[in-house]
């Protein structure tokens, strides 16, 4: 997975390629813990991601967590229709800030 960061004034912009799994999950749970600091809104751009485990919902749910406690939020976009059905299946469509 390819992860990019991007900070745009009082927002940071964080773009997934490829699938979020128990593989790569360590991974960007290093690379946000920095960004969480930062208290900033955070924005996950889901465009090029194909595919996300539990190990993944973990940390989305993580993330909007901490961010929430100091008052930031936590937004995702551009879901496909896979990423979408299992945000569904899961019930995540309901718990985070999803924008289709």
């Amino acid at each position: 997975m390819q992860i990019n960061k991007k900070e745009e004034n009082d927002k940071i912009v964080i773009s997934l390629d490829g699938r979020l799994d128990k593989l790569s999950s360590p991974e960007l749970e290093k690379e946000i813990a920095p960004e969480v600091a930062k208290n900033k809104d955070i924005v996950f751009d889901f465009t090029n991601l194909q595919y996300i485990s539990s190990a993944g919902l973990r940390i989305l749910l993580a993330t909007e967590k901490k961010l929430k406690e100091n008052g930031k939020v936590m937004t995702i976009t551009n879901v496909n229709a896979d990423v979408h059905d299992i945000l569904v299946v899961t019930g995540f469509i309901y718990i985070l800030n999803v924008v289709i």
